[in-house]
């Protein structure tokens, strides 16, 4: 997950092209690197300098799903963070490193300390038209200690008004879950739901068979001991057909759901 706030200084405008990027947009240390130290690039996509600024935070999600800012904790991984640098100065269509490295405060307990990493564009000397800042937040996850992945999966649902999968989870472990895997569109066919889900493999380049549209889902995560109902927008690039089915493999912490679901618009 990637947050980017927009923060409009004038009047507003339309077709905002994005002027700073961050790769990786999500950074995680495993049981094995939390000794070690990650980097992600900062890219100014602007014909012009940029200063950036960085911060952290402790986070989680609201009721909503939408981001919200905690305060810290002492098992929080904003208190362990060390960043490097701060600021950056980058010139016009030109790059820069930042660099991670964690030192625990307190003993970790075992499982996921996380916490949001900003890169926020300072705003320049007051100038005429619109002035705009990019404020982007880069998630952070460290697993310590025994990792549990364990999750109560309680259904899905899809919405072919939304092009929108629904899915209703427990995390029962100490780690972050979330759906995934690889979804297929093919045109309504005589094939049966089983032989439609044998061409479909998690990893959508090993698949065969002729389809539509193909893709890997995305949705935000469900924190331990929450449950949540999380959403996954099919990354649809045409029109669909009135018929077609839709084929699911779904990977939930560790364990994999199959489903076909076949459609006809207007019904």
């Amino acid at each position: 997950m990637l947050l980017l706030q927009i923060h409009l200084v004038s009047a507003a405008q339309s077709k905002l092209q994005p002027q700073l990027a961050i790769s990786p947009s999500r950074v995680e240390f495993n049981t094995e690197e939390v000794r070690s130290t990650k980097s992600v690039t900062v890219l100014n996509l602007g014909s012009e300098p940029m200063s950036v600024e960085v911060s952290v935070q402790n986070w989680d999600f609201d009721e909503n799903n939408n981001y919200r800012a905690l305060p810290p904790t002492p098992q929080s991984l904003d208190q362990w963070l060390i960043i490097n640098p701060v600021r950056l100065e980058i010139p016009a269509n030109s790059q820069q490193t930042v660099r991670m490295a964690i030192r625990p405060k307190a003993k970790p307990m075992d499982g996921e300390h996380r916490a949001m990493v900003f890169f926020k564009q300072q705003q320049k000397e007051q100038s005429k038209g619109v002035n705009v800042q990019f404020n982007v937040g880069v998630p952070v996850y460290a697993f310590f200690g025994d990792i549990e992945k364990d999750a109560i999966f309680h259904g899905m649902s899809y919405s072919k008004e939304t092009q929108e999968l629904t899915f209703d989870l427990t995390n029962k472990g100490n780690v972050y879950i979330r759906p995934q895997g690889t979804f297929r569109i093919v045109t309504e066919t005589s094939l049966s739901d089983e032989e439609l889900l044998s061409q479909l493999k998690l990893k959508a380049g090993e698949s065969e068979g002729e389809y539509i549209e193909q893709g890997k889902l995305n949705a935000k995560p469900v924190f331990a001991g929450e449950r949540r109902t999380v959403k996954s927008a099919l990354p649809l690039t045409k029109p669909l057909p009135v018929n077609y089915a839709l084929v699911l493999k779904v990977d939930i912490a560790g364990t994999v759901y199959e489903k076909v679901y076949r459609v006809t618009i207007g019904k």
